[in-house]
Formats: C-alpha cells, sequence, structure tokens
C-alpha cells in the first residue's frame, strides 16, 4: 500500500485529499469569471436530442421555471414509459472549471418506474446530434453512484487511490500506464471508473464541480474530489481534451439550476498542478 505521506510531495497532499479551494458563485461572480452555461429562461445555446422525436419536445419533457432546468416534471405529457434523451450545448469547451446543482424529483417512469434515478453530465461530447450518447465522457448522476466515470468510446486512466482519496492532481511516474478494456454492448465500448466516497444527499440540492483542463478531469461532490481521470483519449488514441457539454433525462424526474462554467488560465492551471 502506498504511503502518502511518501508520494505527495511539493504541496499536493490538499489536493489529493480530496477537496480544493472552490471558488463560490456569489454576487461576484462575473469578476471571479464564472459565467452562465445556461440562462434560466430558455435552451438558447443548447440543442435537444430526445428518441422517437423528430426534433422539438413533443411531450414538454422539459420545463423552464424560475431559473429552474425540469426533466420529466409536472408539465411532461408522454406516456408512462418516458422517452430518453439530452440537452446539450452547441459550442465546444475546453480547460474549464464548470459547477451546477440537481435534485431529484419524486417521479419514475418505466422502463426505469422500479429503479435508482438517473441522468448524467455529459462531456467532451462529440459533435454528432442524431444519438443518444455521442462519444463522450459521462459523470455518473445515479442514485448512490453519483460520481462515477463512464467512458463513452473513449479510455482514461482512473486515478488509483492513495490511503482511500483520488490521487489528483499529476498521475505517479511509476505507476503503470494500462488501459482498462472496455465493455462492449452493441455499438457502444464502455470504461466504468466507480467513483470513491459518498457525498450526494438524496433530498435537497446538490453542488457537482468538474476541472476538465488537457487530458484529465476532477469530478467533484458536494466540494469532495470522488473521481479523477488520466490520460482521456477518444476511439483513435488522441488525447481528449474539448467537446460539448450536456444533460440527460433517463426516466427519472431531475432538476438543474446554476449551471456555470469559467475558462481555467494557463497560470491556474499550473498551481493546480503543482498543489498551490
Amino acid at each position: 500500500m502506498f504511503d502518502r505521506r511518501d508520494v505527495l510531495k511539493g504541496g499536493t497532499a490538499g489536493l489529493a485529499a480530496g477537496w480544493l479551494n472552490l471558488p463560490p458563485v456569489a454576487a461576484s461572480a462575473s469578476e471571479q469569471g464564472w459565467r452562465p452555461l445556461f440562462n434560466g429562461r430558455d435552451l438558447t445555446g443548447w440543442t435537444m436530442f430526445q428518441q422517437g422525436a423528430e426534433g422539438g419536445d413533443p411531450h414538454h419533457v422539459v420545463s423552464i421555471e424560475k431559473g429552474t432546468l425540469h426533466f420529466l416534471g409536472p408539465h411532461y405529457a408522454g406516456p408512462d414509459k418516458a422517452t430518453f434523451g439530452h440537452v446539450a450545448t452547441e459550442a465546444e469547451y475546453s480547460d474549464y472549471h464548470l459547477r451546477l446543482e440537481f435534485c431529484w424529483g419524486e417521479r419514475r417512469f418505466a422502463p426505469r418506474a422500479l429503479q435508482r434515478r438517473n441522468s448524467g453530465l455529459l462531456f467532451h461530447m462529440r459533435p454528432e446530434r442524431d444519438r443518444l450518447f455521442p462519444d463522450c465522457v459521462e459523470f455518473q448522476i445515479e442514485e448512490s453512484d453519483v460520481g462515477d466515470a463512464i467512458m463513452v468510446n473513449t479510455r482514461a486512466l482512473q486515478g488509483p487511490l492513495l490511503g482511500g482519496t483520488p490521487l489528483w492532481p499529476n498521475y505517479l511516474p511509476f505507476l503503470p500506464r494500462t488501459y482498462q478494456e472496455p465493455v462492449i454492448a452493441g455499438d457502444i465500448a464502455r470504461q466504468w471508473h466507480r467513483h470513491s466516497g459518498q457525498f450526494e444527499r438524496l433530498d435537497g440540492w446538490n453542488t457537482l464541480d468538474l476541472y476538465a483542463f488537457a487530458d484529465k478531469a476532477a469530478q467533484l461532490v458536494n466540494g469532495r474530489i470522488v473521481n479523477t481521470l488520466f490520460g482521456m483519449i477518444d476511439r483513435t488514441g488522441t488525447a481528449l481534451h474539448k467537446g460539448r457539454i450536456a444533460l440527460e433525462f433517463e426516466a427519472a424526474e431531475i432538476r438543474f439550476r446554476n449551471v456555470v462554467i469559467r475558462n481555467l488560465s494557463s497560470d491556474e492551471i499550473a498551481r493546480i498542478n503543482s498543489g498551490a
């Protein structure tokens, strides 16, 4: 077993211990560089994919009220077997810190009426708009699994646990760089990297943070690092470092709000990499 005191030198212990100094999203958000991805009024800047629908939202899966994006809420007028889909940014993003809040609703639908509520934050997503899962990385949002990382036709090295905490911000040079073999289902090859720690709340709002820069990412749930990814590559073996961002609906009621993003400057990335 690794001794964290031996391998974490140069001031990186605080980051590897599962936390970051997270800048608050407050009245001075614009001064801190935060800007909204979701404007709280409509889906300007976003596209929508819904299985079985040729564009639009015929069953009112999406509603927006008081700055909150609501999937499969009280305005949903579709069948008991709910459609699956996502809304995705038109633009691609790289080297960023994303933050959002989510809250579960009570409604569940077939084919998952008896299963755990499920959604997801997709990032580094390819530009295709005609499928549920373009190649991407999924920051899993599922009851008891919030923070899992699912590589969809992509691959990554998961940061190993050092003393029980996910390795971050740098992959140790003496560790093997061997990619886990994916599980093939249909036309999708998935790697599934499980999160460490249970910090979600089933009732009330949860905050997710995603740091994604170069070919690595850190996923946080309510302020704690629960998963880290290194050496992300696409299906061709090319470094994966940018793409669209999407929010899923998967037969369960869920709400999102305060979806904001800020660029990570080269200076800030250097500070993160040094553990400062």
